[in-house]
């Protein structure tokens, strides 16, 4: 008779387990998932910019929409800046629900309505206004600059022509049109004193803009020229006489459609064009407002010709695709 043997306890004895990982298995690990975040990343950047985006859209249909209400209140679109330094941002200011911080605004030359340390014009200068922030905007909510504390940064400009390449007709860069933002009148529909109406677009109001993106960087300096834009003050404007050269740096709340979309990029554009130029920090484009009221995203490789048609009121260009 045949007898089975029997494993006892003490037979397994001899017998090894394996417990965890390896190095090696732990970092293939390791390294799978540096892949597969490597892989996301991208994804969730790309969402989050969509998102930003989308909420820049949302602050210039907001404006679009303010500067409507102002033309259907006072028959014109606000002036781009006018005699007392004051921009198109503060006018619009009623009209986005900002009256209080407007009623503060003092419009006259002595006394509180400067822009020295504490006055009420440079309160105002001082205010975070969401809506005149695009939100991939990477700079502070206030700097120090030209002598205004806590001074408050914008991402848009007025479009104030189709052909301006400089603040002042003095430091236009050899070979570009002798057209500056400090002549009256431009061809846009935001300049020095501007009272444009909706039916001077002879070009269609849904094929001129009124304003669009800034790729604002007030510590970026090229050809002693900065890129900083401004809200509501402009106190470097303050001896400009309509009709007569004088002041400068108006390009802290206006821009031009003559040089190219996002010139900031190209390192051989001249500073003076690339501070009066639009541009974004979203990849490939900018946004813009048009006086139809309604938002588009314009490529920063739309034909040059078309892209400065959109700049003027009526020039009679012939629409192309953007």
């Amino acid at each position: 008779m045949s007898h089975l043997s029997r494993k006892t306890p003490n037979s397994l004895a001899g017998r090894r387990f394996r417990s965890g990982f390896t190095l090696v298995e732990l970092l293939v690990v390791i390294a799978i998932i540096g892949i597969l975040i490597a892989l996301l990343l991208p994804a969730v950047q790309a969402a989050r910019e969509a998102a930003r985006r989308s909420q820049c859209t949302n602050n210039l249909k907001q404006l679009a929409l303010g500067m409507h209400n102002y033309h259907g209140t006072v028959g014109v679109l606000p002036f781009g800046f006018s005699e007392l330094e004051q921009s198109w941002h503060a006018m619009l200011l009623p009209y986005i629900e900002q009256k209080n911080l407007y009623d503060t605004l003092i419009f006259q030359e002595s006394g509180d309505g400067n822009w020295d340390s504490g006055s009420a014009n440079t309160k105002a200068c001082q205010t975070v206004i969401p809506a005149f922030r695009c939100p991939s905007l990477p700079i502070a909510e206030r700097l120090d600059y030209n002598g205004i504390p806590g001074r408050v940064p914008t991402s848009y400009n007025g479009v104030a022509s189709s052909q301006a390449a400089s603040d002042d007709v003095s430091t236009i860069p050899s070979g570009h049109p002798k057209v500056a933002l400090e002549l009256y009148p431009l061809d846009g529909v935001l300049f020095g004193n501007s009272k444009v109406r909706l039916d001077d677009c002879k070009d269609g109001t849904s094929n001129t803009a009124m304003f669009g993106e800034m790729h604002t960087d007030p510590e970026y300096v090229k050809d002693s020229q900065g890129m900083d834009y401004w809200q509501i003050g402009l106190p470097q404007t303050g001896t400009w006489v309509q009709g007569k050269k004088g002041g400068t740096e108006y390009t802290e709340a206006l821009a031009s459609t003559y040089p190219k979309l996002n010139a900031w990029r190209d390192p051989t554009v001249h500073g003076v064009l690339m501070e009066i130029a639009f541009g974004s920090y979203h990849p490939g484009g900018a946004n813009f407002a048009f006086c139809d009221g309604s938002v588009r995203f314009l490529s920063e490789t739309i034909e040059l010709s078309v892209y400065q048609g959109i700049g003027s009121r009526n020039g009679q260009e012939t629409p192309g695709s953007f």
